[in-house]
């Protein structure tokens, strides 16, 4: 079924009288009205105006006269452009569809691109007046002006009558008067029609300062309306050969339609389509100028489905850019002025990187929300969200739900900023590495610092410290064992490969002299690309006590417990076993540097089993290698006071104490 099956035949039929020709269309009269859009007065006034436009008048003048109750009586559209000549009168007004306009693209003198192109516009006039009259004056071909008036109504929309020419000295023009006020043309005394009225000739009266459309007695500024303008080319390989595209932003003080209007290069709005971006809180017109439009007018109702929809994908990103500018420079304003009210929950700059990567996200967050913000209590919703954000970012968005009920359009935008910042999780590493590299301050005073390390005792202070600090000895690493007998060893590393024990049926491991054994920590990681996994072993020896063959003999021994037990035997795992204190005996140096083993091994056994002597120097160089890329991003360089704070937060206030006592500071800068 063809999308008008009432058009089986649009002709007009002229009958001449005395002083009148009426015109008849053969078509039904509902769609003659619904081309009218009854409901849109607005629409019609501006259809009436882009005809005087391409008529090439250079003033428009809209009247509405309006009645003691506040109602409209009567519409005026008055324009100085060339006017209708009568001769063709009958072909204006008969015809539907196949407008001159589509045909000359261009206007006569000016070369004005033209506006209208479908040959409907006049039915529009009846959204203003249900019986309407257009008076026109225009140059004879005999010579002289003459005047002719052409009448309609709504009642009977197929036909018009046009009056015999009559000789006049008035100058050339048109003027549309409606009568008899249609349903909805108080429309037109509302508010916001001027500002309207402004958004869609914007762009023609900037690129022709020389045209005046006056609205009720005040010419149509829309630099006095608009909030701000911005210009940009758009990058487009399709231009062949004519001038590159250009877009152009009109933001407005109050609402408006948002439209991306195609325009030509003089403005001249030949079709809108919707702008296609979120910009949430911007009131916004763009507008598309480029000549090419003019050569596909007919076609631009489809330009999603034509060959220049790269085009309008690159003007949509230049539309999103623009306004990502101004988000950012609405929100730098926004938080000035919190600073200026002494609201804003942060003073001075950040002191690291972590606290500059949560200022943002506050400064993010919380401008995406301003407008929710009571204002009574502004402040404390400020700190509320600083702590927030603070101690449990990923909880943020249900917090600001619940709290103000986000319509959903912002909530799309705040969803989409926490998923695009990710900013969470990076306040959580950075909190973490900033953590690492007090611990290291930290580590350094309680085993470096003289008097510390007479103090120190292994089994109660440090032994407690770093089985939270697995870290320490490799970022894979998983505490498996702590103070635990050989015995448990072996439970665990049968349950880190699947085969846990049944009941009591393991044998109980022992020393080669009997004895049951204790190790300090027993730390676990799998190895990456394979099934296997790798045991670390640690032995922790008091600061104050040297590494010295009594102490490699006790490591050895586990490692001898280890190898020698039949239930420890499994391909897939290898062992390593460290005894670790600040100094080492030159005996067990020599053994911890030998050229044929990695610095610190001072024995391989078969069964992928090595014996290392390390001290907290060389593992704490291994740590600070590993931090040193974050630490120099975060500029972040403890001082002692960092340090004992830290231990205080996690390890208790009786470890901080004990490393108190007189620190150097400069132990806290220095490996030992």
């Amino acid at each position: 079924m063809p999308p008008f099956p009432i058009l089986t035949a649009i002709l007009p039929v002229i009958c001449d009288s005395d002083a009148v020709r009426s015109i008849h269309i053969e078509a039904k009269p509902d769609h003659l009205l619904r081309l009218a859009r009854l409901k849109d007065p607005v629409g019609a006034v501006t259809e009436m105006i882009w005809n005087a436009l391409d008529a090439e008048a250079s003033t428009v003048t809209v009247d509405v006269d309006i009645n003691e109750l506040g109602g409209v009586e009567y519409v005026c559209v008055q324009d100085d452009g060339h006017g209708m000549r009568h001769d063709r009168c009958a072909e204006y007004f008969s015809g539907l569809g196949g407008s001159w306009k589509n045909r000359a693209k261009v206007s006569p003198d000016l070369k004005r691109g033209l506006h209208g192109r479908s040959g409907q516009g006049r039915f529009r006039a009846f959204a203003l007046g249900a019986q309407v009259r257009w008076v026109t004056v225009a140059e004879s071909p005999e010579g002289g002006n003459v005047r002719s008036v052409i009448t309609g109504a709504s009642e009977h929309p197929t036909d018009f009558d046009i009056s015999d020419p009559e000789p006049t000295g008035e100058p050339t023009g048109t003027r549309v008067e409606a009568y008899v006020p249609a349903d909805f043309v108080n429309r037109l005394v509302q508010n916001d029609t001027a500002r309207q009225l402004a958004s869609v000739f914007a762009p023609f009266l900037t690129a022709n300062p020389d045209v005046t459309i006056t609205y009720q007695g005040e010419a149509l500024d829309p630099s006095g309306v608009w909030a701000d303008t911005a210009e940009y080319p758009v990058g487009w390989t399709g231009a062949d050969g004519q001038a590159q595209p250009t877009l152009r932003v009109i933001e407005w003080e109050q609402d408006v339609d948002r439209v991306l209007a195609l325009c030509d290069a003089n403005g001249v709005v030949l079709d809108e389509i919707p702008p296609g971006i979120q910009a949430p809180g911007y009131h916004f017109t763009a507008y598309l100028l480029w000549d090419g439009f003019v050569e596909r007018r007919g076609d631009l109702p489809l330009a999603e489905m034509d060959d220049i929809v790269e085009l309008l994908d690159a003007a949509r990103e230049t539309l999103r850019a623009h306004f990502r500018e101004r988000d950012r420079q609405r929100r730098a304003r926004l938080i000035q002025k919190w600073k200026r009210d002494k609201i804003y929950p942060y003073s001075g700059e950040p002191e690291d990187a972590a606290a500059a990567v949560e200022r943002r996200m506050f400064d993010e967050v919380a401008t995406t929300i301003a407008r929710r913000l009571p204002k009574q209590s502004q402040r404390t919703t400020l700190r509320l969200l600083k702590e927030i954000i603070a101690h449990d970012p990923s909880g943020l968005y249900p917090v600001l739900d619940e709290l103000f009920r986000l319509p959903q359009a912002e909530q799309e935008e705040l969803k989409r900023l926490l998923q695009r910042t990710t900013l969470a999780e990076v306040i959580k590493a950075t909190g973490q590495v900033t953590a690492r590299l007090d611990f290291i301050a930290a580590l350094k005073l309680l085993v470096f610092d003289p008097e510390n390390r007479k103090r120190l005792k292994e089994r109660q202070e440090l032994h407690k410290i770093l089985e939270r600090e697995t870290w320490v000895f490799g970022d894979a690493y998983a505490l498996m064992v702590s103070d635990q007998s050989l015995d448990i060893v072996l439970r665990r590393h049968l349950r880190a490969l699947g085969r846990e024990p049944d009941g009591d049926d393991a044998d109980p491991v022992r020393r080669e002299d009997g004895r049951q054994g204790i190790v300090d920590l027993m730390l676990g990681r799998a190895l990456r690309g394979s099934s296997g996994r790798e045991h670390l072993v640690v032995e922790l020896k008091a600061p104050k006590v040297r590494i010295g063959l009594a102490e490699v003999g006790q490591i050895k021994s586990y490692a001898q417990a280890v190898v020698s037990d039949p239930q420890f035997r499994d391909a897939r795992v290898r062992w390593d076993f460290w005894v670790v204190s600040t100094e080492m005996d030159d005996v067990v140096r020599r053994d911890a540097t030998a050229p044929n083993r990695p610095p610190g091994c001072i024995a391989e056994w078969e069964g992928g089993v090595r014996i290392w002597a390390r001290t907290w120097s060389e593992i704490i160089d291994d740590c600070e290698d590993r931090l040193h890329f974050y630490r120099e991003r975060l500029n972040h360089d403890p001082a002692t006071e960092h340090a004992l704070d830290y231990l205080r937060r996690v390890h208790g206030a009786s470890i901080a104490d004990a490393a108190c006592s007189q620190p150097n500071p400069a132990v806290v800068s220095a490996g030992g």
